[in-house]
This record gives structure tokens, C-alpha cells and sequence, in this order.
């Protein structure tokens, strides 16, 4: 499962074009829209501001946007904010497709994903897009659960849009929940606090209990004892890559994040078995090299084979 975070790996295409946007930059233009400063008070604003801080409170001020603009104003200023063609995937995005996931979800709305697939050689991926995509193609699939660009509707942004989200657009919830059911899930660049993932693995946890498949969740988390606590009991098991790459040493925060994902991308490309399918462009092991700097990468041991089936 891929989250914004990942996006953040993005590469401009141009030289005037900006980093990619996180969420909380989206949620700011939405503020910025229903609460300018020239005629909000500040204590109004750094309300706004607040909330927009939480997954509930951006949600919402979709919500309000679509109230004071109409869905099409919000459709545009999402594209006018997370400007798709103006960048390129990462080699992050390249390793990441090459391994042998069984499917890759993601929340995104740009296309980076889909342009990466397209220089992966090793594994041909089925993009899904809506409900009729599901039946044609075979895995693995890169599903698109919010919507895509450009013009790939609805782009799920708000709180009504969740709300009408399981009836809208019932066969992706179905295929989601299958997946839960039958693989383990690693959650990259994703918070785990989108609503309709939460409502996924509730399901999971309430028809399987404690069948029910693990999730990791990866990256630099900083969990306190009750965060690592509360995500262990949802059956979520948290990898925190922080001791690895502790702030003094990794000051830029987006740097820090992008070593951080490398080292995790590069683990698992070591750790994977030989598939004798794939013979004879497998036989050698040649491993992606890593940047520099980065943490020396575990080597895997032994030689178990690994079929399609076996897939994580």
C-alpha cells in the first residue's frame, strides 16, 4: 500500500518546478481558499490551520471547499496543486515495482507509479483505475483507490466522498478487502490513518481475528510505547527505521525519509529468494546499487526458491 509520503520522491522535471506536495500542502491551499488572510481574523485561520493538521479536519475542508466552490473548482485546484506531468519517477519507484508483490495499492493521484511500471521489464502490472478494470487484466495489478489522473474520477478528497465511498465504488472496497484477507501488507510512504484502510482492516480483524494477516507499517515513525502499542493490538506491527537514520545525521528531513525507503526497498530486493521462473535473468542476483551513505544492506541466506504463489 503506497501513500502520499512515497510521491515525495518525485523528481521535477524543470528547474522552476517546486517538490512534490505532501497532504498538508493541499490541505493549506484549501485553507488558504476558504479562510484568506486578507479577511479572516488570525484566530480563524490558525483554527483552520489546526485542522487542516488532521486526516478529519482536511477531510472536512474538502468538504466546505465543494460547499463554497463546487466539485469541479475542487477537482482543478487538485490538479493546479499536484501538478502530475511535471514530474518524474524516482529509482525508488523503479525498485519498488520490481519486486514480487502480489498487487500494489495505492491512495495516490499522480501517475508516478504507473510511469515507473512502465520501466520495469521484470513484472508487467495491470492498472486498475474503477470497478471494469478488474476483471480484464491479470496480476499483478497497480490499483488506483482514490482515483487517478488525469482524469480518472472520483478523486476520493473528502468527508462526504469516504461517507459514499463503499457504495460508490463497492467493487474496489470488495477487491481491497480480499486482498487483506489473503496477503500480508507493507504500508510505504502511508500513515495507516486513511479512513478507508482503517474500515478495511477493522473488517479483517472483526471476520478473522487473530487469523487475520499482519501489516507493517514502514518507515521513520517515532512511536511512543502507547502508539506502538495501539498498532500492535490492530494487528499492525510498526518497522521504525529511525535508529538507523537519526535526525542529527540525516538533517533534511525529505532526504532522510528518501534513504530511509531505499534501505527498506534494498533489504527486501536482497532478501527475496530466487525464482526459478525467471531463470535465466534472475540467476546472477545482480542487486540494485545502493547511494551513498546509506546503511550497510543484510544479505539474504541460503537459497530457498520462491514460486509466483509465494508472492508477500
Amino acid at each position: 500500500m503506497v501513500g502520499a509520503g512515497f510521491s515525495l520522491n518525485a523528481i521535477p522535471t524543470k528547474s522552476n518546478v517546486p517538490p512534490f506536495p505532501d497532504w498538508r500542502a493541499l490541505s493549506l491551499r484549501l485553507v488558504d481558499a476558504l479562510y484568506p488572510r486578507a479577511s479572516t481574523t488570525a484566530f480563524d485561520r490558525g483554527q483552520a490551520e489546526l485542522r487542516a493538521a488532521s486526516v478529519s479536519g482536511s477531510l472536512r475542508l474538502g468538504d466546505e471547499f465543494i460547499a463554497a466552490y463546487g466539485r469541479p473548482a475542487l477537482d482543478d485546484l487538485l490538479a493546479e496543486v499536484i501538478r502530475d506531468e511535471d514530474y518524474e519517477p524516482s529509482s525508488l519507484h523503479t525498485i519498488l515495482l520490481k519486486l514480487p508483490w502480489s498487487d500494489v495499492f495505492t491512495t495516490n493521484y499522480d501517475r508516478l507509479l504507473e510511469r515507473a511500471a512502465s520501466r520495469v521489464s521484470e513484472r508487467r502490472y495491470h492498472i486498475v483505475t474503477n470497478a471494469l478494470d478488474i476483471g480484464s487484466g491479470m496480476r499483478p495489478r497497480l490499483v488506483k483507490l482514490h482515483g487517478s489522473f488525469p482524469s480518472g474520477r472520483p478523486f476520493v478528497l473528502t468527508e462526504e466522498d469516504f461517507r459514499q465511498y463503499p457504495r460508490r465504488c463497492a467493487a474496489m472496497v470488495n477487491m481491497a478487502q480480499q486482498s487483506i484477507v489473503e496477503n500480508v501488507f507493507c504500508l510505504l510512504g502511508f500513515s495507516g490513518d486513511d479512513p478507508n484502510f482503517l474500515a478495511w482492516t477493522g473488517w479483517a480483524r472483526d471476520n478473522l481475528g487473530d487469523g487475520v494477516r499482519q501489516v507493517f507499517l514502514c518507515g521513520l515513525l517515532n512511536l511512543n510505547s502507547a502508539q506502538r502499542k495501539l498498532l500492535q493490538d490492530r494487528k499492525v506491527m510498526p518497522i521504525d527505521l529511525s535508529p538507523l537514520f537519526p535526525e542529527p545525521a540525516w538533517p533534511d528531513k525529505v532526504v532522510r525519509h528518501a534513504k530511509a525507503i531505499e534501505w527498506l526497498l534494498l533489504t527486501l530486493e536482497a532478501a527475496q529468494p530466487i525464482n526459478p521462473l525467471n531463470w535465466p535473468q534472475q540467476a546472477s542476483k545482480a542487486l540494485t546499487s545502493p547511494s551513498p551513505g546509506l546503511p550497510a544492506i543484510p544479505q539474504r541466506q541460503g537459497d530457498d526458491v520462491m514460486t509466483e504463489d509465494m508472492s508477500p
